[in-house]
C-alpha cells in the first residue's frame, strides 16, 4: 500500500491559480506560487509550502511538455526571455491545463481541505 503523501491545501490553491493569472498575469501567479513555496527555507517544507510547490512544478513541466516553452533555464527564465506572443500562448496553456488539472484535483483530493492522498 502506497504511503499518503500530505499536499495540504493543493485542491484549493489549483481553484485559485486561474483567477490570479487572469488577474496578474502567468509571470506574476508563478512568482507568487514560488514564493508561496519559501524555497529558500530548504528541504523542511509544510505541507502548504510544499502544496505550492507542485501546483508550480505541475504548471512548468505542462508549459514544457506542450512546448508552450523551451529551454533549460526554468519556466520563470522562459516567461522572462520570450517574446509576446510565447507569453500569450503560455498563459493560455496554463489556464486550459488547470482547468483539467482542478477537475483531478476534487476527485483524487476532494475540497482541498483534508490533502492526503495517494498520489
Amino acid at each position: 500500500m502506497a504511503e499518503k503523501k500530505d499536499y495540504g491545501n493543493f485542491g484549493s490553491y489549483v481553484q485559485r491559480l486561474p483567477a490570479t493569472i487572469v488577474m496578474n498575469g502567468l509571470g506574476q501567479a508563478m512568482a507568487g506560487e514560488l514564493a508561496a513555496a519559501r524555497l529558500a527555507k530548504g528541504d523542511r517544507m509544510s505541507a502548504d509550502e510544499r502544496a505550492h510547490k507542485t501546483l508550480f512544478d505541475c504548471v512548468e513541466s505542462w508549459l514544457f511538455e506542450c512546448e508552450a516553452y523551451s529551454g533549460d533555464g526554468g519556466l520563470m527564465a522562459a516567461i522572462v526571455n520570450s517574446s509576446q506572443e510565447n507569453y500569450v500562448r503560455a498563459q493560455a496553456e496554463a489556464l486550459a491545463y488547470l482547468d483539467w488539472l482542478k477537475k483531478f484535483s476534487q476527485a483524487y483530493l476532494g475540497d482541498g481541505k483534508d490533502g492526503s492522498s495517494d498520489l
